[in-house]
């Protein structure tokens, strides 16, 4: 195989385990503060305030991680 092939593979390979990595901090980031806004609506037998409030919170802290983690990749070229 020639260098430049395996060098673009190289590439293709990294960027795609950095985009599922991304993608998968946004999915647990939301769904771990869905999931404490529901333990807390439990808790305190609220109707949806906690769950809401959660969900916003996760969605949130999703985003963060993708802007920041943005940032460094930025950073880095």
């Amino acid at each position: 195989m020639k260098e430049d092939t395996k060098k673009f593979l190289r590439e293709l390979f990294s960027g795609g385990y950095q985009a599922s990595a991304i993608g998968m901090s946004l999915v647990f980031a939301i769904f771990l503060g869905g999931f404490i806004g529901y333990l807390l609506d439990n808790y305190f037998g609220t109707g949806y305030l906690f769950k809401i409030i959660g969900l916003i919170a996760g969605i949130i802290a999703g985003f963060r991680n993708v802007y920041m983690t943005g940032k460094k990749f930025q950073d880095k070229q």
